[in-house]
């Protein structure tokens, strides 16, 4: 059987809309097989680096005291070139915030980025920022039993706002994060829009999320997390209701051979539903680890921020 062009066409917009329609069926038993256990006894709220693992020399690892969790909790820190330079005392920089993925938490699994991200300050697709890696926590930016890790999280924003020169309001607050955690800024950003303008979701599992959202916190056999609602879906309906939610904005960015790609093509599909506008990037022929290469989305990503803070008066 010969296809033409438009049959060809017509036949991609109906695997389209069939994959839209059984999605959601599709999560009530594929993801399960996929769940495993993780070992959270190796977690640590201060971690030193491995030995296998590699810190740009301009980031500096810090701590700050969590008395959510009575603990030093470990972060990495990058102040832009010259903050302490005489004639830029009284700058006030924006603040980007990278969650690292996986579980458990620790501060160095964040690192992977930072030199995509400081390439794009030299190459003016930035303006200087500060950037901050936390210690996503036990269950990587969940409040999980005693391990508070997203109360730990906005100790930290306060304690960088209390220590460095940001800009100490939403305008100059932005997140972005991969896997696990473009999960958790999603959450963070339509939870606290009064705390962060913008946020960037690479890889994101939202079919978890969505998962949490329709079974009281049970993610898999392995975990059910403490409080159901707090999931991207619930927490974007809940923004879209809300008659004074600030304006934020929103990219999620995702490889079409990710495992993730039909959860994520669902939540964009209930993000236009309630009316909340966003950028949806499809990364053609990405797996989990999305090339930033492909048509150009390194780019676009590295662009979209500084366009979040053009657009809130940040930079001009």
């Amino acid at each position: 059987m010969l296809l033409t062009d438009d049959s060809m066409k017509f036949m991609d917009l109906l695997l389209l809309i069939a994959l839209v329609l059984i999605w959601p069926l599709k999560l009530g038993a594929a993801p399960e097989s996929k769940a495993r256990p993780i070992d959270y006894s190796t977690f640590k709220w201060y971690n030193e680096l491995p030995q296998d693992r590699e810190a740009d020399p301009s980031l500096q690892h810090l701590s700050f005291y969590s008395q959510a969790n009575q603990a030093d909790v470990g972060f990495y820190l990058y102040l832009p070139d010259g903050y302490y330079d005489e004639e830029n005392r009284k700058n006030r920089y924006p603040t980007i915030y990278f969650l690292h993925g996986g579980r458990p938490g620790a501060e160095y699994k964040g690192l992977g980025r930072f030199p995509f991200m400081k390439d794009g300050i030299k190459r003016g697709l930035r303006p200087p920022v500060i950037y901050v890696i936390p210690n996503g926590g036990k269950l990587s930016h969940y409040d999980w039993g005693n391990a508070k890790g997203a109360t730990a999280f906005l100790e930290l924003v306060e304690h960088i706002d209390r220590a460095y020169r940001t800009i100490k309001d939403r305008r100059g607050r932005v997140l972005e994060g991969g896997s696990q955690g473009g999960r958790g800024v999603t959450r963070y950003l339509f939870r606290h829009p009064e705390l962060f303008s913008s946020a960037i979701a690479m890889a994101p599992g939202h079919q978890w999320e969505k998962i949490i959202s329709e079974n009281n916190g049970i993610e898999s056999e392995y975990l059910t997390i403490d409080d159901g609602s707090i999931n991207t879906w619930d927490l974007a309906a809940g923004y879209a209701k809300r008659k004074d939610a600030p304006p934020i904005r929103f990219m999620n960015v995702i490889g079409d051979q990710d495992a993730n790609y039909p959860g994520n093509l669902g939540f964009h599909e209930h993000l236009k539903k309630l009316g909340i506008e966003h950028e949806f990037v499809v990364v053609k022929g990405a797996g989990h680890g999305i090339d930033f290469s492909v048509d150009n989305v390194g780019d676009r990503i590295l662009s979209f921020q500084t366009e979040s803070f053009r657009q809130f008066g940040i930079i001009d």
